[in-house]
């Protein structure tokens, strides 16, 4: 059985409340992620900004726009010894693409990790993450 931990990536990218949407931009670009987390001071989280989030903010001032204006607020707590089908089911029925992983035993609300869609198909596809990069070269002739 593979579970939620076995997939996940380890660790957290995170801003705080109030940094700016561009703060959040600019994390998202340097580290070619599609979400960030949102957390307080204490390490709890708030919500999670995606690239859709941020998106829907295109030609606004992100210099004066928040994080948490633009997060969704994260209700959901997945352990990361959850079964892959369990979290799946929970992506499908929200219509999300990642998830912030929670362990009950960080404390509340205190992220361990997260998994996303490409997580779950790169699994899916059997393609390991070096084999990946070699599959988009293009042969020379």
């Amino acid at each position: 059985m593979i579970r939620v931990c076995d997939l996940m990536h380890r660790g957290v990218l995170y801003c705080y409340p109030d940094d700016s949407a561009k703060v959040v931009a600019e994390m998202m670009a340097t580290h070619q992620i599609r979400s960030v987390a949102v957390m307080d001071e204490s390490g709890e989280v708030w919500g999670s900004v995606s690239m859709l989030d941020l998106l829907r903010f295109y030609g606004k001032d992100l210099e004066h726009t928040r994080a948490d204006e633009m997060m969704r607020p994260y209700r959901i707590e997945v352990d990361p010894q959850w079964p892959l089908e369990e979290a799946i089911t929970v992506m499908k029925k929200r219509k999300i693409e990642h998830l912030l992983i929670i362990d009950p035993h960080a404390g509340p609300k205190r992220p361990v990790g997260i998994l996303t869609d490409f997580d779950i198909v790169r699994y899916m596809s059997d393609i390991t993450l070096g084999d990946f990069e070699q599959m988009l070269k293009i042969p020379s002739p």
